[in-house]
């Protein structure tokens, strides 16, 4: 391949253009010796002469006339890419793709969407929910830029940093007889009661399963749904009692359910936000990242939320 560059490109368009050397010489700030020493490399790289001189005129070969449409087109692309990429620096357009547990999407994500919005609307955002297992790999194959998550183990593909924590609590109908009990709940205070549960996939399940101090209490499961939204249908109609953070809670309190936190022992989720090993975000990304940060800052104080991720570590998250 010829090694033709881009200032060699633009010198023969602009003289092809101009008619002179001079005229050329003058629009592209140069001398004329420069403009014609680009001329010359662009000719003796290519083996053939792309310009007629004369005394009065400059204008292209028959071999320079047809290529000249091309170096014209080359150049409009490059300006055309390269104004995308400016534009895309300063967010006015880009994309970006999160995907996290819908509860997240609900009470963090939409309100930093909202805010995004109003600040960079040429940004487009793709929402989408995950499990723990799905959301890691929508992030390692790139379907997401990043992701929100509970992490049972180290992935040396992912870089991660703490997000959130909040708390383990019941939740149940209106009239539940768990309203009767004494607060706080105890986690032996339900087992007389009819539980319904998260499938073994849910990272919210995944966190009681392992827990050594609740171990077997819930061995006689009634009812198991695979989503949140399921259970929420399921507490309504009073199949009976589950237990969920606090944050996953949050739409099911929305709905009129009782949230009541427990202890003995007191359990917490950690959520954590990934992206894959050593990429930087997107300047869509980062700005949809910040709006994140920015809209778990303005959350209304929860004693069973806990915010994690401090500024000087989103800065560190963000550059890694």
């Amino acid at each position: 391949m010829a090694n033709i560059s881009l200032k060699q490109i633009r010198a023969f368009v602009t003289v092809a253009s101009e008619g002179s050397f001079t005229k050329a010489a003058e629009r592209l700030h140069v001398t004329q010796s420069t403009l014609t020493s680009s001329i010359k490399a662009l000719e003796e790289e290519i083996g053939l002469q792309v310009l007629d001189r004369s005394t009065r005129s400059v204008m292209p070969t028959q071999q320079g006339s047809v290529f000249l449409p091309v170096a014209k087109r080359l150049l409009r692309d490059l300006e055309d890419a390269l104004d995308d990429l400016q534009m895309a620096a300063e967010r006015e357009r880009g994309s970006v793709a999160v995907c996290a547990a819908s509860s997240f999407i609900t009470y963090v994500l939409t309100p930093a969407l909202a805010q995004l919005a109003s600040d960079y609307p040429g940004i487009h955002v793709r929402l989408s929910e995950g499990t723990t297992r799905s959301v890691a790999q929508q992030v390692l194959s790139g379907e997401a830029d990043f992701g929100v998550t509970t992490l049972f183990e180290t992935l040396p593909e992912l870089d991660s940093a703490l997000l959130l924590t909040d708390a383990y609590g019941a939740v149940y109908a209106a009239g539940h007889a768990l309203n009767d009990e004494k607060s706080p709940l105890t986690w032996n205070s339900l087992k007389p009661h009819k539980m319904v549960r998260l499938s073994q996939a849910n990272g919210i399940r995944i966190i009681l399963d392992r827990e050594p101090r609740i171990a077997g209490l819930f061995d006689a499961t009634a009812y198991e749904v695979s989503s949140v939204a399921s259970l929420q249908a399921l507490i309504k109609r009073e199949f009976g009692f589950s237990v969920i953070p606090a944050l996953a809670a949050k739409p099911l309190v929305m709905e009129g359910s009782q949230f009541a936190l427990l202890t003995r022992p007191a359990i917490r989720r950690k959520l954590y936000v990934v992206k894959k090993k050593g990429r930087s975000l997107s300047p869509a990304a980062l700005a949809m990242f910040q709006a994140m940060v920015d809209a778990l800052d303005e959350m209304s104080a929860d004693p069973a939320i806990n915010i994690a991720l401090t500024q000087d570590e989103v800065r560190e998250f963000c550059r890694a």
